[in-house]
């Protein structure tokens, strides 16, 4: 797969506001991108971990900090998935 580059101008000026770098502002804006898109449900984990440079477990340790539900199940989902976890540990509550 070949890479894309994706650039856009800023200035001087925004740069000193932030008080950053321009690396790292690119890793910055890269995480936050990565995390809106996971929010907006238009990039799995694995996905958006990828989009912000760095593993799924670095990626979730960051989402966990920042408060972000990992894993947004509705009641007949987790029902679902507890069965099925439930049934592959052989537990007999049925």
């Amino acid at each position: 797969m070949n890479p894309e580059t994706i650039s856009f101008e800023i200035s001087q000026d925004l740069l000193a506001a932030l008080k950053l770098g321009r690396e790292q502002l690119k890793e910055e804006i890269r995480l936050l991108a990565a995390i809106a898109y996971f929010q907006g449900k238009k990039l799995s984990l694995g996905k958006a971990a990828e989009l912000a440079g760095i593993n799924r477990l670095e990626f979730m340790d960051i989402l966990s900090q920042k408060g972000i539900t990992l894993f947004d199940y509705d009641e007949t989902e987790l029902e679902t998935e507890l069965r099925g976890i439930s049934h592959l540990r052989g537990d007999n509550d049925s």
